[in-house]
């Protein structure tokens, strides 16, 4: 993956960003709207987003993330959202989930990955006008503490949420990753989720089977040989009563 130096600093100025953010409210939020005043993310990066039966402890949440045509830069193979451990384990918040790996893992911070049992259900993403088209994801998996990000005085771990895509998203087209039957934290929050883009550098394209391990796009792999990554913004998630 084709991280170039000043990718990887505005993927790590976000990170930091939202690190600091653990504990700030914003000053003015529509909730559940996805508008947000006076966040810790400038502005040009602030992504909307929409949540249907949100609100504290909701069990089964629909989260709308989406991405207008001018963020979506290159071909989308694989859509990953960073987000934020205080968020809650990848158990805790998505149903139908088995682990694969560093299962039994004792760190204090295991980076264990789970899979999706039938990702087509829980997770669907729409393209186009209105969102009409859709597209079958593959093999989505959540890697927990996938990336840590230091600010000087605060460390935040991020888990990956990773979707890959069947069939690629042409440039500049509008998305929506729609995420079904979400369990909500029970003390609420606001949470910042960052929106990376995995184009594929391979001419046979990247995920060519339903069950293809997604790209790792971490500012720290090294392997960037299959795919460019570019990070489109950030998606600022209040949940209130």
């Amino acid at each position: 993956m084709l991280f170039s130096k000043t990718l990887r600093n505005r993927l790590i100025a976000g990170l930091a960003a939202a690190g600091c953010a653990i504990a700030a409210t914003p000053a003015i939020t529509a909730a559940q709207s996805g508008l947000t005043i006076f966040s810790g993310v400038n502005r040009p990066n602030l992504l909307n987003y929409r949540m249907d039966h949100g609100g504290r402890n909701a069990r089964n949440a629909r989260y709308r993330l989406r991405l207008p045509a001018n963020k979506v830069e290159s071909t989308v193979a694989q859509i990953s959202i960073y987000m934020p451990d205080y968020y809650g384990g990848a158990e805790e918040r998505f149903r139908d989930l088995e682990c694969v790996e560093n299962c039994e893992s004792t760190e204090e911070k295991p980076n264990r990955i789970y899979a999706f049992k039938d990702p087509n259900r829980l997770i669907k993403v729409g393209y186009g006008s209105g969102y009409r088209n859709t597209v079958e994801v593959g093999n989505v998996q959540i890697e927990e503490n996938c990336y840590r990000s230091w600010d000087g005085s605060k460390e935040t771990f991020f888990h990956c949420l990773r979707i890959p895509l069947l069939e690629p998203i042409q440039a500049r087209t509008p998305v929506e990753i729609k995420l079904e039957q979400v369990r909500n934290p029970w003390f609420g929050g606001t949470f910042y989720f960052h929106a990376l883009l995995v184009t594929c550098l391979d001419e046979a394209g990247c995920f060519n089977n339903a069950g293809d391990q997604p790209v790792n796009d971490t500012p720290e792999f090294e392997d960037f040989r299959r795919a460019s990554v570019n990070y489109a913004g950030t998606w600022i998630v209040s949940i209130t009563d």
